[in-house]
């Protein structure tokens, strides 16, 4: 078919993928998992991606990710302070007694799907 692109195909030569500086990686108290990665892109431009894997019943993640880049990081750090500021001053916090039970989760996937 002309004027379609198929998804599979690789990026030509002249596009180089960004190269990643440093990874932090933690798993949440359920199944998802959690990335933040500083990276440079082909032009030398950094950004912060903040990565979320949510795990699917083949064993692989499907993956949601959000880029700031460089020129952003003053707001975005200013912003984190303000939140971090008003979780503490207003006490949010997970509810006493809250758990996470995996047999919820797989119930409540099954029964969307269904």
């Amino acid at each position: 078919m002309t004027g379609t692109t198929n998804p599979t195909q690789t990026r030509p030569e002249s596009k180089r993928k960004s190269e990643i500086v440093k990874t932090w990686a933690f798993d949440s108290a359920g199944p998802r998992k959690y990335a933040l990665q500083i990276q440079k892109a082909a032009n030398g431009n950094p950004f912060l991606k903040l990565v979320e894997g949510v795990p699917q019943d083949d064993g692989t993640f499907r993956k949601f990710s959000m880029v700031v880049w460089s020129e952003d990081f003053d707001l975005l750090f200013e912003k984190l302070d303000e939140v971090r500021s008003y979780i503490e001053q207003h006490g949010i916090t997970t509810p006493k007694g809250h758990k996470y039970d995996p047999s919820k989760w797989k119930n409540r996937k099954r029964s969307r799907r269904d």
